[in-house]
């Protein structure tokens, strides 16, 4: 082969291994990682508590005072979605690494939000006859990240760091939680004291409770559920759900007076529970007709 020929063929060889030497540096760490957060939302044990779906809406039958049928709650679709907030490792650098203090110093930052949209059939049970209702309903939750570990670490180094449960508005009443041993915390947004470092319009200012900060309700306590509404002009009816020694039920309250709106629903939580982290989830119906809820959960620690 002649020398002009072989340059050539070098030199072509040269640009595409720059080529793509380029766009690894430059590409395929924010990929990873964007990659890496939802595949820790799906894979990890303490994600998959934290966001779990299952035992949320089932068809335990519930009462309301203004209706005197039976009502059941049937899930008939759901799909999930899911958003990756994090600096660019091209950015700024004082953007990309934040400063948690010891021991944990300089460390990305990443946000993780987790849609859930389900499909609700709910059916009013009356002497004689039956009649079927659907209705939509959205759960928003955030997963707060750090990057604790290097890229040959699981999930390349992520770790969640905190969690919020009712997402970036406030639902329209106020829940404490008290179980049987003393432990009270909230359940609305006042639960989530803390919020991301970062200064960078990357990362959302979404407010998070650290995981290793959840409150503690030993399994067997029972565990009081109370919801306040300042207002009763417009009436908010509550569905709680949870896990009892019978399995996973769900709940009405409903109780008002003519100023306020306050309710408590006690139960006795489950012993013999392998997980680590469980959900009060709840959900507030704004008509009697039912044309939307809201929801959000409560998270605590075993």
């Amino acid at each position: 082969m002649k020398p002009v020929k072989i340059y050539l063929i070098l030199s072509v060889l040269a640009v595409v291994v720059a080529t793509m030497v380029g766009c690894d540096d430059k590409e395929v760490p924010y990929i990873v990682d964007a990659d890496e957060l939802i595949r820790y939302v799906s894979e990890s044990e303490d994600a998959r508590e934290l966001f779990r779906t299952t035992g949320l809406i089932n068809s335990d039958p519930y009462r309301f005072s203004f209706d005197s049928g039976q009502f059941r709650d049937s899930l008939i679709g759901h799909t999930r979605g899911t958003e990756t907030f994090l600096v660019p490792l091209d950015a700024d650098q004082s953007q990309v690494y934040v400063d948690h203090g010891s021991p944990i110093g300089l460390v990305r930052e990443a946000m993780v939000r987790v849609q859930d949209r389900f499909t609700v059939q709910v059916s009013r049970t009356y002497s004689d006859t039956v009649l079927y209702d659907t209705t939509e309903m959205s759960l928003d939750r955030f997963g707060f990240f750090l990057k604790l570990g290097s890229d040959s670490r699981p999930f390349v180094g992520w770790v969640l760091y905190g969690f919020n449960g009712v997402g970036s508005i406030s639902p329209p009443l106020s829940v404490e939680l008290v179980s049987s041993s003393g432990v009270g915390f909230r359940g609305d947004m006042g639960l989530y004291p803390d919020e991301p470092r970062s200064n960078s319009s990357y990362i959302p200012r979404i407010s998070y409770i650290r995981l290793a900060e959840m409150d503690t309700v030993l399994q067997g306590n029972r565990l009081r559920v109370t919801a306040r509404k300042a207002s009763a002009v417009q009436p908010t009816f509550q569905l709680i759900s949870d896990y009892d020694p019978s399995g996973s039920f769900t709940r009405a309250m409903y109780r008002y007076d003519n100023i306020e709106f306050i309710d408590s629903l006690s139960y006795e939580t489950v012993t013999g529970n392998p997980r680590l982290f469980n959900l009060v989830f709840i959900q507030y119906l704004i008509e009697p007709s039912f044309p939307a809820r809201g929801a959000f959960v409560v998270p605590y620690r075993w």
